[in-house]
């Protein structure tokens, strides 16, 4: 009899031991669906302080030529220094490039890398 109550202890063991881990597993899981949620939250929340931010640096920061350009990027679609040198005759295309440029960092335009060009995109 002791042999029958020791398997059947173990087998109990086993069944708890198998029904702990999936409890574990389970609130694992829902603790890691919650941090999710909680990740995409605040991504939303950065993407809407960023345009924000970007709204105000349109409003304030930007001259006449500023925002001409990016009327001009809103109205091409896309644009390269390129198009920016031949639309307000500036002399190279490296002060073109680096109006752009000035201008992405500050958030106002998107930038993508096409091969040697690079295109600028409103945001």
């Amino acid at each position: 009899m002791p042999d029958v109550q020791g398997k059947e202890l173990e087998k109990r063991s086993v069944e708890t031991t198998t029904i702990l881990t999936k409890v574990k597993e389970t609130t694992e899981m829902e603790l890691l669906r919650a941090i999710v949620g909680k990740l995409d939250a605040i991504e939303r929340r950065i993407s809407e302080i960023e345009r924000e931010i970007g709204k105000e640096a349109a409003g304030e920061i930007l001259g006449d030529v500023d925002g001409k350009i990016i009327e001009f990027v809103k109205k091409n679609g896309k644009v390269c220094a390129e198009d920016l040198q031949r639309e307000f005759n500036y002399k190279g295309k490296n002060a073109a490039s680096a109006r752009l440029n000035r201008l992405h960092s500050q958030g106002l335009l998107e930038k993508k890398q096409a091969g040697r060009r690079v295109y600028y995109f409103a945001k």
